[in-house]
Order: structure tokens, then C-alpha cells, then sequence
């Protein structure tokens, strides 16, 4: 690697150190306001469109620092190496990231969240998708694969774990599921409900709510919990910890707009929070699938909170009137892409779309939680 360069990782490292000086971001503006880099604390972010930087860089001199390091950001790497290039002409300390923000969106981390039973979730920086890995006794479980399998065959081998399941919370829609995948592969069955599952062109397991999981000396409890989607399902690990998808997440509930039904999905939400909910403990930890942003993190690599921190902090809990409760939600909805119900196809195994095509379906940050719409 020259010295105009930068991978993914060395940047990773960087931004978890607190050493990165400036990102120039040289995507267009939509690009860069929908999905951009980002670390637990600020990084100083600059955005010059490739249309305007690329052959003109000597225009931007007196808007780029000489005493800092700059790493240079666009699409695939090809355009920032050459503006990093010609800035090091200019006298400059620039360098490229090599392959872009798509090699950006392949990078993972790993945190261990408990040790007895192992507890891993392995975190998808660009996206903030999580894949969780329940490890007991030299057997394992996985929920929610990310299409990157082979990440997740590395930990099983790594912890010499045989996959016993492969669950998926709910159908996904804004990434491509490695479940049934992953789950064929290691010979196992791939396990989700039969509500999402409606109109799949594979054969899976059927979750019944209530039903329960060994593994190793863990059990893990099936408990319906619709509303983000109609199926929605999340898991109760030893009644300690409890994996819900996207029904919770840290600071916000899955939204229940994304199959074009809002004020009929808010309705199970409600009685989800309200009614499925109740009986768990203040005290659970739960483990989302999704983080809005890699801000979510705790000081060690998780995302996690207690029911009872989600019951305390977020809003809808708190609303017990039906109306006002889906009111709101439709005043709390970013926007719900289109390719996200490609995805959903893709998901079902209705379309089967080539490395290119999944590619620029999982572009960008997950849009899963309910958030405030701004301006």
C-alpha cells in the first residue's frame, strides 16, 4: 500500500483513535448528506463534488489545510486517488481511500457482549445492520445473517461452534438476509415467521410463538412481537437478554410504515409495547439489530440498552390512546426508499439480482427506526 493510500481498516482504526485530521467526501451533496462516514465522536467532514474537485484541485487551496492530513473520499476510489494524487503536488498531505465508500460498506467489527453464554455481535459500520451470534456449549445460533456470510462462518470456526439455527426476526428491507444462505451451508434449518415468510419461494421452519430453542445450555424463547412487520419476532435469551430485531431499537422502535400500511401495523406495535412486552423484565437487555448511527456504540463496541431505559426514554411507551399513538408515528417517519421493496423481494426469493445489483441495493445507512423528520 503507497503512502497515498488508506484502506478501510487503517481509516477505522484512525477514526477509533481520534487521529483523523479531515475527510474530503467528494460524492455529490445527496450523497453525502443521505450516508457518510462517521466515527463516535465529530470528524471534520468536507464535501466537494468529484464534478467540481477533479482536474481543478489547485481552486481549492485556500479552503484545504497544509499542516493536516487529509484522506480523500468518493464512490469506489478511483476518483479520489486522483485527487489525492494532484494534491500532493500541490504540496499537500493527501491520500485516497482505497476503494471508496464500497469498500466502506463491507467493513465489520466485532464486540463480545457476554461471555456465558458468548454473545457476539458482529456490526456493519457503514449500515448499522447487527448480526448476533449465541454461542453455548460448542453449539451455536445466528440472527439476523448479514449477506456477508463469510464473516460469520470466521466466528463460528474461530469459536469451533456448530450451527444448530439461523433466525431472521422479520423480513428485512434494508439489506439482503445470509440466513437461508448460511443456513444451507452448514446443513441447518433457516427459521422465521410464517407471516413475513407469506409468498416465499423457499422452504424454511416455521417460528411458533412461544417455542423453545436449546443451545448448548441456553435457551432461547420465541415471543411474536409485530408491528415494524407484521411477523416481527423476537428472541428471549435465557429470560436475561432478548433480541428484538428491529421492534426496539436504541433510541427509537422499528417503524411500521415499510409495507405501505402504517396505520395497520401501528395498531400491532401498540398492542406489541403494550401487551407483548409487559411480562419482561426492567431488566433485560436488549440487543437490536439495527443502530441508526455508529454513535449508538457503547465505550466497548455494543449497542444495547434495558427495556426499562427503552420504556423510560422513548415516547410511544408512554402513549396509551390508540390514535394518539399512531398519530404520532406518522409525524416520526423518514422516508421509505424504493429499493427497499426490491430488497423485500429479494428477501423472499422472488428476484435473485447479480453482486452489482445487491451492491447498490444495500447502499446507504439503514432507514429501520422512526426518527423526527427535520426542516
Amino acid at each position: 500500500m503507497g503512502k497515498g493510500e488508506i484502506t478501510v481498516e487503517e481509516l477505522e482504526a484512525k477514526i477509533q483513535s481520534g487521529k483523523v485530521e479531515l475527510l474530503l467526501d467528494m460524492r455529490n451533496p445527496d450523497e453525502f448528506e443521505s450516508w457518510r462516514i462517521e466515527g463516535r465522536h465529530e470528524i471534520e467532514t468536507m464535501n466537494i463534488p468529484h464534478t467540481d474537485l477533479v482536474g481543478e484541485e489547485e481552486k481549492y487551496l485556500d479552503r484545504l489545510p497544509v499542516d493536516r492530513e487529509i484522506i480523500v473520499v468518493c464512490a469506489h476510489g478511483d476518483a479520489s486517488a486522483y485527487s489525492a494524487a494532484e494534491l500532493r503536488k500541490l504540496g499537500l498531505n493527501a491520500r485516497g481511500l482505497v476503494g471508496g465508500m464500497e469498500a466502506w460498506s463491507f467493513l465489520y467489527e466485532t464486540t463480545r457482549v457476554v461471555d456465558d453464554p458468548l454473545v457476539i455481535q458482529l456490526y456493519r459500520l457503514a449500515k448499522g445492520c447487527i448480526t448476533h451470534l449465541v454461542i453455548s456449549d460448542g453449539e451455536a445460533v445466528v440472527i439476523d445473517a448479514v449477506r456477508h456470510i463469510e464473516k460469520i462462518k470466521q466466528l463460528l470456526a474461530d469459536h469451533n461452534a456448530t450451527l444448530k439455527y439461523v433466525f431472521d426476526t422479520h423480513l428485512q428491507a434494508d439489506h439482503i438476509s445470509g440466513g437461508r444462505q448460511l443456513a444451507a451451508d452448514a446443513g441447518c434449518d433457516y427459521c422465521i415467521s410464517p407471516v413475513d415468510a407469506a409468498g416465499a419461494a423457499y422452504s424454511h421452519k416455521i417460528l411458533a410463538d412461544g417455542e423453545t430453542f436449546a443451545v448448548g445450555k441456553s435457551k432461547l424463547r420465541v415471543l411474536h412481537t409485530p408491528g415494524h412487520t407484521p411477523g416481527s419476532t423476537s428472541f428471549v435469551l435465557d429470560e436475561k437478554y432478548m433480541f428484538t430485531g428491529d421492534a426496539i431499537m436504541k433510541s427509537a422502535l422499528g417503524r411500521p410504515d415499510l409495507g405501505g400500511k402504517v396505520r395497520e401495523w401501528a395498531d400491532l406495535l401498540f398492542d406489541t409495547i403494550h401487551q407483548r412486552f409487559r411480562r419482561i423484565d426492567d431488566r433485560t437487555i436488549v440487543l437490536p439489530t439495527h443502530a441508526s448511527s455508529v454513535m449508538e456504540r457503547d465505550a466497548a463496541g455494543a449497542v444495547s440498552l434495558t427495556l426499562g431505559e427503552a420504556r423510560r426514554k422513548m415516547e410511544l411507551f408512554s402513549i396509551r390512546d390508540r390514535q394518539q399513538f399512531a398519530d404520532l408515528i406518522e409525524k416520526t417517519l423518514l422516508e421509505n426508499p424504493a429499493r427497499y421493496q426490491d430488497i423485500r423481494m429479494v428477501n423472499l426469493g422472488q428476484s435473485d439480482p447479480d453482486e452489482e445489483k445487491r451492491k447498490e441495493l444495500e447502499t446507504g445507512k439503514n432507514l429501520c427506526g422512526m426518527a423526527e423528520k427535520k426542516g
